[in-house]
């Protein structure tokens, strides 16, 4: 499936928001403008799988994991608890 055709941006948001971290401090980290992080969580671009590698190892989880979640979300709705795990 590609990749604008999921719902990243909210499941990168929801990520960001578990762990109390702002825009700008994740976009520094993945090494971009806080800006085009914030296009990334609104879902305004498409971005490469490899450019979530960092943001997966930030998160301590898998490329897949975020793709996963973020499909899944798109389709269900259902909040992420706090190990980042989606509650049933």
């Amino acid at each position: 499936m590609p990749l604008h055709m999921l719902d990243i941006g909210n499941t990168l948001r929801r990520y960001r928001d578990k762990y109390n971290y702002t825009q700008q401090y994740v976009a520094d980290i993945i090494g971009i403008s806080r800006v085009a992080y914030r296009k990334w969580e609104n879902n305004e671009v498409d971005f490469a799988i490899s450019q979530l590698g960092k943001v997966a190892e930030l998160y301590e989880v898998s490329i897949p994991e975020i793709i996963i979640q973020s499909d899944f979300q798109k389709k269900q709705k259902i909040p992420l608890n706090r190990k980042g795990h989606q509650c049933y």
